[in-house]
């Protein structure tokens, strides 16, 4: 494989795995060489490696075995590999998150206690320090304030479901961050929203993680006319 020198490199990162699961280089069932090895060959540092693995996750070409490594479950992506379809596919990931996230944000409005609030509350100051950076960094510091907010629903099946999709919702942010940079109306959405929920204001924290949302989904189908 051909070391990668442009960004964003995690977005060339998975399209040169994918080139290479084309070419045969890995059978289906088999293990992929670990990310020090494969960032080696691509002149990547690990994140990189790691997110590239997230995308192709996303796409059923690869699964992950905790504690095990990674392994090509397909040959070929599960859906097509071009903007039209990942603006489809982000758009689809933030109507599963309208449905996860504002509701966790009204729950954690009622029941967080002083340590949720301390840990969203420095999960938010983590998001505006990297505002601008690059998507893998931004999308990984941003999901990690939403997990904080789902967490302090203290409700076990929303964390466990976010959980159990936070690779696809990171890989999906990531691809929305490179197709439509944001700019500093989603800081202050952020904001409004941790606002809303450490007032213990419900119905705001509902309406206003919605509101963003759905700016979202409005902004990524506008960037793809």
């Amino acid at each position: 494989m051909e070391a990668l020198t442009r960004v964003p490199l995690s977005e060339q990162a998975a399209r040169a795995l994918l080139d290479d699961v084309a070419a045969g280089r890995w059978e289906v069932g088999e293990q992929l060489p670990g990310e020090v090895a494969l960032a080696a060959e691509l002149s990547v540092g690990r994140s990189t490696i790691r997110e590239a693995i997230r995308r192709l996750a996303a796409r059923g070409v690869l699964t992950t075995k905790q504690g095990v490594g990674v392994f090509l479950a397909a040959a070929k992506p599960a859906e097509p590999w071009d903007d039209l379809a990942q603006i489809a596919e982000i758009t689809d990931v933030i109507q599963v998150r309208i449905a996860i996230e504002a509701r966790a944000a009204a729950l954690a409005a009622l029941a967080h206690d002083s340590d949720d609030a301390a840990a969203i509350t420095r999960a938010l100051e983590d998001r505006h320090t990297v505002t601008g950076s690059d998507p893998e960094t931004l999308a990984a510091v941003d999901m990690r304030l939403h997990r904080r907010i789902v967490a302090a629903s203290h409700n076990s099946l929303l964390t466990a479901l976010f959980d159990s999709i936070e690779p696809r919702l990171v890989a999906a942010m990531t691809d929305m961050l490179s197709l439509m940079p944001l700019d500093s109306k989603d800081d202050d959405d952020h904001g409004a929203v941790v606002d809303a929920i450490l007032a213990r204001d419900a119905d705001a924290a509902e309406s206003r993680t919605r509101t963003h949302l759905l700016g979202l989904a409005e902004g990524i189908t506008s960037a793809g006319d």
